[in-house]
């Protein structure tokens, strides 16, 4: 039996979530979604997790904020980050923060399917 990606989307839009599903579907990934960076650190906590893919901005708490405190626990966790204002913070930034990828809303997908393929095809420690 094959492993199938679990793949951590996390959006406060429920759209945005729908799509992702979808996508992922597509992608024979399992998307695990959460609305906040609260439920993802809890998600994060109970399940492994192949791909993290996440908002900029979140109600509570930033999406960087939470890209951030997972990469001092799980270092090499693939991280996709998107935003629709890209105004706020430059690719080159998350990528200096730790992220993989960065992406601007509305989502291309052929380089989201890329960067998706390219996150799981790295070697992970257990």
């Amino acid at each position: 039996m094959t492993h199938q990606a679990k793949v951590l989307v996390v959006d406060d839009d429920e759209n945005i979530l729908a799509a992702f599903a979808e996508f992922l579907k597509g992608e024979n990934c399992e998307m695990v979604p959460a609305s906040s960076a609260e439920e993802a650190e809890e998600i994060l906590r109970q399940r492994r997790i192949d791909v993290l893919v996440t908002d900029i901005r979140l109600k509570s708490k930033s999406g960087v904020t939470l890209f951030m405190e997972v990469k001092q626990e799980e270092h090499t966790l693939p991280v996709i980050v998107v935003s629709g204002y890209p105004d706020q913070i430059s690719e080159a930034e998350v990528k200096i923060l730790g992220a993989d990828y960065y992406f601007v809303k509305p989502l291309e997908l052929n380089q989201l399917r890329e960067a998706l393929r390219s996150c799981l095809s790295k070697e992970r420690r257990p």
